[in-house]
């Protein structure tokens, strides 16, 4: 514990630089206010790195009185880590790694704080069961992938998932609840901030069936500008590379046309037309968009996520010349999550043709029928 006088100026410099958050790595506590009664009192402790005496926790003789009161040798910790570094595990927090955690985070509270008004970015969260599993979306995770071209608009994310729910995925009430449910947060949390002009940016983390994919892009729309954040395996993050050769998507057109219409989108994974025949029957137009080599983590840039865009959008154009505004189109999408709300935005609901969503599932010999969208 320190027995030395530290100025009052070099206090505030410390609570400045450290931004009144924890600054050991990965805590972040915010330290001016209590988490449960939201009741602001001065909860932080000063910590020296090198102890401001020999016999203290990585003391030493002759530097422990010379940096006793100087900056770099001062970090702002909440309780439990201030113990942690200087009761609980010594050893296991050496000088050099006290520096490495202050300079991290004094670094990126700069970054931060020095981000301009017009780069803030409302973060919009939607999950939804996929079988038996519910993704794990929360907003201090996902919040740090925004900078360094943007920061969070507020400290919570707008979430407009269905909480708790125990339906699974290939229930027909599944599909009409989690599309109601999504279409009242919409318009319950979205288009008040819309109408008023709050919102100039979105940053869309999304993790649910194709069909609720695409729903949530439709209703986004071009309404505003949008970011969307792809989960990738390799490497594992949710960010896009911002440069990158874009995939060569390939289109094949049916060679007669029918009444009926559809979509086969082969992106993750290959769709064979026999098993849209087997849903439609054979007197279906079948148009596909695809690449050389379907698998779940092609998407890799943000290039190619801008060249789905566009050919999706040519190809809806060229379906829409063969057929009347009333028709129908079927579409049985295998693609990755920012590409189905891709999808989504540039669907025009005024231009287009309605949509009919189909989701495939074991438990229901294969594709079936989830919602439509007109």
């Amino acid at each position: 514990m320190s027995v030395s006088y530290i100025p009052e100026r070099i206090k505030l410099i410390l609570w400045g630089k450290a931004a009144g958050r924890c600054e050991y790595r990965g805590c972040q506590e915010v330290l001016y206010r209590d988490d449960t009664t939201k009741v602001e009192f001065n909860k932080a402790y000063i910590a020296h790195i090198v102890a401001d005496k020999s016999t203290g926790p990585r003391g030493d003789k002759i530097r422990s009185n010379l940096l006793k009161d100087k900056l770099c040798n001062l970090m702002l910790l909440c309780d439990k880590h201030h113990r942690l570094i200087d009761i609980v595990d010594i050893n296991g927090h050496p000088e050099e790694l006290l520096l490495e955690m202050k300079e991290e985070h004094e670094r990126r509270m700069m970054l931060i704080t020095g981000i301009k008004e017009e780069m803030k970015s409302h973060i919009i969260i939607y999950k939804a069961n996929i079988g038996k599993n519910y993704p794990n979306l929360t907003f201090q995770y996902l919040s740090k992938y925004l900078l360094p071209k943007h920061y969070p608009a507020n400290d919570y994310a707008l979430d407009l998932s269905l909480i708790n729910s125990v339906q699974r995925d290939q229930k027909d009430s599944y599909w009409l609840n989690q599309e109601e449910n999504l279409q009242e947060q919409f318009d319950e949390q979205i288009k008040p901030l819309l109408k008023k002009n709050r919102i100039n940016h979105l940053s869309i983390f999304a993790f649910a069936p194709m069909p609720l994919l695409i729903k949530l892009g439709v209703l986004f729309n071009d309404i505003v500008e949008a970011e969307i954040y792809q989960p990738r395996r390799n490497p594992k993050t949710w960010r896009l590379s911002e440069s990158g050769q874009s995939v060569n998507y390939l289109i094949q057109y049916p060679s007669q046309i029918n009444n009926k219409v559809a979509l086969n989108i082969s992106l993750s994974a290959t769709i064979n037309n026999e098993r849209i025949i087997k849903v439609l029957g054979s007197d279906c137009s079948i148009y596909t968009i695809t690449i050389e080599k379907p698998f779940n983590d092609f998407l890799q840039n943000k290039n190619s996520l801008k060249e789905f865009s566009e050919r999706i959008r040519l190809l809806l154009d060229n379906i829409k010349e063969q057929y009347d505004s009333e028709t129908l189109l079927n579409v049985f999408p295998a693609m990755p999550i920012a590409t189905a709300i891709e999808f989504g935005r540039v669907w025009m609901p005024k231009a287009d043709m309605p949509l009919v969503i189909y989701e495939e599932n074991r438990n229901r010999m294969g594709f079936f029928k989830t919602i439509k969208i007109c």
